[in-house]
């Protein structure tokens, strides 16, 4: 629908084609992107290029339009987590069969805004003990900084 609207056809490869080219020539790895659904395992993104692509909508777009777009501490996908960060906490979250990610914004203790990616790749074990532990780290970090 994006290529529809932006080049006026359906066509997946045109528009990340166009950009990754264009608005994205910046990200510092070079994505394997196969299709726009976001769903594909053969969709490969680093952390370091969701953090550099959150780090460009916030100055794109600003931090009070990505903080109502995103899920907070208790809403949405983290509506079990992140209870006490809520409103300090603002990301979305991500995962396939052994793969569990989280990527957003966290405002610190000190008011300091920390851009992060998290991307725990080939897990064996339990989903929610591994979010509790991404929990935990985040929770410290909010702490700490």
């Amino acid at each position: 629908m994006a290529a529809n609207e932006r080049l006026g056809i359906m066509n997946d490869e045109a528009m990340i084609d166009t950009l990754l080219s264009g608005d994205l020539k910046e990200l510092p790895g070079k994505p394997s992107w196969m299709d726009g659904s976001g769903l594909s395992r053969n969709n490969l993104f680093t952390p370091r290029d969701l953090v550099w692509l959150l780090n460009k909508l916030q100055h794109d777009f600003g931090l009070e339009r990505m903080k109502r777009l995103l899920a907070t501490g208790g809403v949405g996908t983290l509506h079990n987590y992140y209870k006490e960060e809520s409103g300090y906490i603002f990301a979305k979250t991500g995962s396939l069969t052994g793969v569990i990610a989280l990527s957003g914004y966290l405002i610190t203790k000190k008011g300091r805004l920390l851009i992060f990616s998290i991307l725990i790749n080939n897990h064996r074990g339990n989903g929610v003990a591994i979010r509790r532990d991404m929990e935990r780290l985040l929770r410290r970090i909010r702490e700490k900084y």
